[in-house]
C-alpha cells in the first residue's frame, strides 16, 4: 500500500476533524423552519418570538412577507419551546416547536382558521386555543344574560343564572387543568397552566409545578417555570393590603406603562372621580361589561369623571386590539404580566372584571359596580348629571 505523505496526511486529518465538528453541530442544533402562506395578507414584517415560562420574550427571526402572503422564518430550538408569530395589527399564531419544517396556511380574513402541518404539538395547541375561544364566547353571552336579568329584578331567575355562570367557570377551569395534566408536550402544558388564576387555583398550580419536573426532566422550560412559580408563591405569602379593597380606604398608588410605553400614575387623576378597572382582552365577562363602562364614560366624562384601566394581559397586541375593538378611549395601562401584575397584587384582585370607584380625595367609595350600577352611582355622586 502506498504511503501518504506526512503533510498530506495532516491536511486530511484536519479536514476530517472539521467535517466531524460541523456534522456534530448540525445534527445537534435542532433547527426548525416555519413556511407560511396566508392568502390576502397585506405585505408586512412578521416577527418570530420565543415565549419563555418565566415571562421573558425573545425575538428569534423576522422577515418581510411576499405579495402573495408567503413567508419563511427559522430558528434553533435546543428543546421543545413555545413560539409566537407576530402579525400586524394585533394578530398572532402560537406554535409549540421542536424541530423540522412547519407549514402554516390560512386566509387573512378568517385568521383563526389557519392550518398547521409538520408539528403535532402545534396542531394540538391550535385545537386547545379554539376550545378556549368557545368557552370565552359562552362567558360573554352569559354575562350579557346576567346584566339583563339584573335590570329586570327577578331574583329567583337571576340566582339560577348566577349558579349556571359559576358552573361554567368550574367546567372551564377543570378543562384547562385536565389538558395541562395530560398533554404530551411541555410547552402546551405550561401555556395551559399560565391561563389559570393563581389566586384561586394555587393548590392545583402547586401540584402542577411539582409534577412538571417528573414529566419533563432536565429541561430549561421546567427550570424557567419553577422560577416563575417561586416568584408567584413569594408574592402570595406577602401580607395583602386589605385596606385596598375596603370602601373608605385610600387607594394605593398604581404606576404602569400605556400601550405606547408612557408611565402613568393613578394619583395623576386625583381631583376627579376615577374608576380603577381591572380587565383583560381574553376575559369574556370583561368584554361583556365594557359596553356598560363605555356608556358611563360617555355620559360623565365632562362631569369630573374618568377611568384608569389596568389590563391583566400578557400579549400587547391582543390588549391593543381589544382596546380598539371595544372603543376604550380612556387611560389604559399594563405591565403585561397577567395575573402576576403588580397592581392586581396590590389590590388583592382574584377575579376579573373587578373595579374600584375612587373619589376626588383618593378614597375608595364603591367596589365592583356592574351593569347600570356604575351610572346610577355616578348619578348620585356627581352634580348635574345628564337626564
Amino acid at each position: 500500500m502506498p504511503k501518504i505523505p506526512l503533510m498530506r496526511s495532516k491536511l486530511l486529518l484536519l479536514f476530517f476533524i472539521a467535517i466531524s465538528a460541523l456534522t456534530a453541530c448540525t445534527s445537534g442544533n435542532r433547527k426548525f423552519n416555519i413556511i407560511g402562506n396566508i392568502a390576502g395578507m397585506p405585505e408586512q414584517t412578521i416577527v418570530l418570538e420565543q415565549l419563555n415560562a418565566n415571562d421573558i420574550i425573545t425575538i428569534v427571526d423576522s422577515e418581510r412577507s411576499k405579495p402573495d402572503g408567503h413567508f419563511e422564518l427559522s430558528g434553533i430550538s435546543p428543546e421543545p419551546g413555545l413560539y409566537r408569530l407576530h402579525f400586524h395589527p394585533g394578530k398572532f399564531i402560537l406554535l409549540s416547536v421542536d424541530k423540522g419544517n412547519i407549514k402554516i396556511t390560512g386566509d387573512w380574513n378568517s385568521f383563526e382558521n389557519y392550518k398547521v402541518a409538520g408539528s403535532n404539538a402545534s396542531d394540538e395547541l391550535k385545537n386547545f386555543l379554539a376550545a378556549i375561544r368557545e368557552h370565552l364566547r359562552d362567558f360573554n353571552s352569559m354575562s350579557i344574560v346576567l346584566d339583563t336579568l339584573k335590570t329586570r329584578g327577578n331574583d329567583s331567575i337571576l340566582n339560577a343564572a348566577k349558579k349556571d355562570f359559576e358552573d361554567m367557570r368550574l367546567h372551564f377551569t377543570q378543562f384547562v387543568e385536565r389538558y395541562a395534566d395530560t398533554t404530551a408536550y411541555e410547552p402546551n402544558a405550561v401555556f395551559a397552566a399560565r391561563i389559570l388564576n393563581p389566586a384561586t387555583e394555587i393548590n392545583y398550580l402547586d401540584a402542577f409545578s411539582q409534577s412538571l419536573g417528573r414529566r419533563f426532566q432536565s429541561t430549561k422550560m421546567t427550570r424557567d417555570y419553577a422560577e416563575y412559580y417561586t416568584r408567584l408563591t413569594a408574592r402570595k405569602k406577602q401580607p395583602t393590603q386589605k385596606q385596598a379593597v375596603n370602601e373608605g380606604a385610600s387607594a394605593p398608588e398604581v404606576t404602569l406603562p400605556t400601550t405606547g410605553g408612557t408611565m402613568v400614575s393613578l394619583s395623576s387623576m386625583k381631583g376627579k372621580y376615577v374608576l380603577l378597572d381591572f380587565w383583560a382582552s381574553w376575559c369574556g365577562p370583561c368584554r361583556g361589561e365594557n359596553p356598560n363602562i363605555v356608556a358611563a364614560y360617555e355620559r360623565f366624562k365632562n362631569k369630573n369623571f374618568t377611568i384608569f384601566s389596568v389590563s391583566l394581559d400578557n400579549n400587547k397586541d391582543a390588549w391593543a386590539k381589544a382596546i380598539k375593538d371595544d372603543g376604550l378611549v380612556w387611560t389604559q395601562v399594563s405591565d403585561l404580566k397577567g395575573w402576576s401584575s403588580s397592581a392586581a397584587t396590590t389590590y388583592g384582585v382574584q377575579s376579573i372584571p373587578t373595579n374600584f370607584l375612587i373619589d376626588p380625595s383618593g378614597k375608595i367609595v364603591a367596589h365592583n359596580l356592574r351593569g347600570n350600577q356604575l351610572e346610577e352611582t355616578l348619578q348620585q355622586l356627581l352634580k348635574n348629571p345628564d337626564p
